[in-house]
């Protein structure tokens, strides 16, 4: 006698798809697909990691605006000092003696277009420019301010920042030599350098403030 198991609709037997070609294929194409990303990010990674930060050089083109201030400044040598203990993380007051009282804006004298002259000549009218030394101590100042105050919402101005000192750095590309310093670090010696003595090349900063407290720039124009 043949017995006939009544099962419910939950325990009826189904077929198992895992062991059939379709579920294999799945699989396999899943695996090539996941491997093809891994790969492509480990490319990714490795030359990303080697990237060395690029600036965008170019060459002179004319332009009605002046690239540079119209002043001269001597050359002069500077030994390079530790500071301390002034203009610490903490100085406001000593940081604070390092912008004149526009914050480095000044007023430069600009070539018109003849169209906006009345005859062929062109006339001057001036524009209102920041002089980069300035941004530059304002830069540095961020990131003091930045570290010592942990601000919040301050993060977008410090990589601004960051990324604006890097350039200045690399577009000057000081060749000064700084006397090595070797040192146990970690348990091993290594090279070290803290740059104090150096002499480095400069061009007399003093002759720039002197300027800029003579000629702070105008009233807002817009």
């Amino acid at each position: 006698m043949r017995v006939i198991r009544d099962m419910s609709p939950n325990m009826r037997p189904t077929r198992d798809i895992m062991g059939s070609p379709l579920a294999y294929c799945i699989v396999l194409a899943f695996t090539i697909q996941l491997s093809t990303v891994y790969v492509f990010y480990i490319l990714y990674s490795s030359h990303f990691a080697n990237r060395q930060p690029q600036a965008a050089y170019h060459t002179e083109t004319p332009s009605k605006f002046p690239t540079q201030l119209p002043i001269d400044l001597p050359a002069v040598q500077m030994t390079l000092q530790s500071g301390e203990p002034g203009f610490s993380l903490y100085a406001d007051a000593d940081w604070a003696t390092l912008f004149p009282a526009s914050d480095g804006f000044t007023d430069v004298a600009v070539a018109l277009s003849p169209a906006r002259t009345s005859g062929s000549a062109q006339a001057n009218e001036t524009a209102t420019f920041l002089v980069s030394m300035v941004h530059q101590l304002h830069c540095l100042d961020v990131f003091r301010v930045g570290f010592a105050t942990n601000r919040t919402g301050y993060a977008h101005h410090v990589e601004h920042c960051l990324r604006y000192m890097l350039q200045i750095v690399l577009c000057h590309a000081d060749t000064t030599l700084e006397a090595d310093e070797p040192g146990l670090r970690g348990g091993r010696w290594t090279h070290a350098a803290g740059g104090v003595g150096s002499v480095h090349e400069c061009r007399d900063w003093r002759v720039l403030r002197e300027y800029l407290d003579a000629h702070p720039a105008g009233p807002v124009r817009v």
